[in-house]
């Protein structure tokens, strides 16, 4: 085998590794990652707390789906509020429910 040869088949079987490799891994779905997360915390630069729910809008990070143990924390006053339960969508919003002011 001439060294051109052999590097094209080294080419050509890292392609194909690399290939099958994407074809075995499942996509991610925002969602079903969503409902896995607890224990996040999003800061978020607005914030309504109409307690027991929490809306916070364009936040960081970014989640998706349900989450539980959400720590909302407004970015321009540090307010800090615990939800048990809530929703998120991406960084657009984040809503939590039963909430509770835990420091300002």
């Amino acid at each position: 085998m001439t060294c051109r040869a052999l590097a094209v088949s080294t080419v050509l079987a890292a392609v194909l590794g690399a290939s099958a490799l994407i074809l075995t891994t499942p996509p991610a779905d925002p969602v079903q990652a969503g409902a896995e997360r607890a224990g996040e915390i999003s800061v978020c630069e607005q914030v309504e707390p109409r307690i027991p729910q929490v809306q916070g809008r364009n936040c960081n990070p970014g989640q998706w789906g349900p989450v539980s143990d959400v720590t909302i924390v407004d970015r321009r006053s540090n307010d800090t509020y615990r939800c048990p339960t809530g929703a998120a969508e991406g960084s657009l919003w984040v809503s939590g429910e039963n909430c509770r002011f835990l420091r300002g």
